[in-house]
């Protein structure tokens, strides 16, 4: 006789979570915490067959249990995955509500914002960076280190995942000092003078984002 199967609800709820938890990381961006853009697509494919073995699962809930109860065994993956969601969940909520003050100079509107689509900007400067000259650019990065008066803004950005992510930034230069490791978001403009570097006119403190890297 078939009846309600505590294992395999247990399966179900696991799945459940699962799905949850790389859903909301596919639609918040925190994905890229941990993964490249090209990479993280793939699990696109994770978002289509979870659902399927959820339904599969629903179908097992109801029948003939097993005689050894094991669903205790399951209790440390349930935490670690509720855990992760609700900890996903704070800290989008509290970055969101730390970084929502604008810039005040009438020419943001109209800048470039260097982000995930367009950090390609970085690279042209170096070989063709006569394009964005006099342009006003905001980038949201972090103090690198000084090189005399100048201090470089960056991120880090992956090729697959963030195992072998490497720095990208651009010289940038402040009437104020920053310390190593601020996050900062800036609006400048491009100036040259031997090399192209940003001429930061304001910048707000910001802490550290969601998605730390391109």
């Amino acid at each position: 006789m078939k009846r309600f199967n505590i294992e395999e609800f247990i399966w179900l709820l696991i799945l459940i979570l699962l799905t949850s938890y790389i859903g909301y990381l596919m639609l918040s961006g925190n994905i890229y915490n941990y993964l490249s853009v090209k990479t993280a697509k793939n699990l696109y494919i994770a978002l289509v067959i979870l659902p399927m073995f959820i339904i599969v699962q629903l179908m097992k809930v109801f029948s003939f249990n097993s005689r050894e109860d094991t669903s205790f065994k399951f209790i440390p993956i349930i935490l670690t995955l509720s855990i992760g969601v609700l900890l996903l969940l704070r800290n989008s909520f509290y970055n969101e509500e730390n970084n929502i003050a604008s810039f005040n100079n009438i020419f943001a509107k109209d800048a470039i914002e260097i982000n995930h689509d367009t950090h390609h900007i970085l690279e042209e400067l170096e070989s063709s960076g006569e394009e964005y000259l006099g342009k006003y650019i905001i980038f949201t990065g972090f103090v690198y280190k000084y090189e005399g008066e100048r201090f470089i803004l960056a991120r880090e950005e992956m090729n697959c995942c963030a195992a072998d992510s490497y720095i990208i930034g651009i010289s940038s230069l402040s009437k104020d000092k920053f310390k190593e490791g601020q996050w900062i978001k800036v609006l400048g403009k491009i100036a040259y003078d031997g090399e192209y570097y940003l001429d930061v006119d304001e910048y707000l403190n910001i802490n550290e984002p969601i998605n730390i890297y391109f």
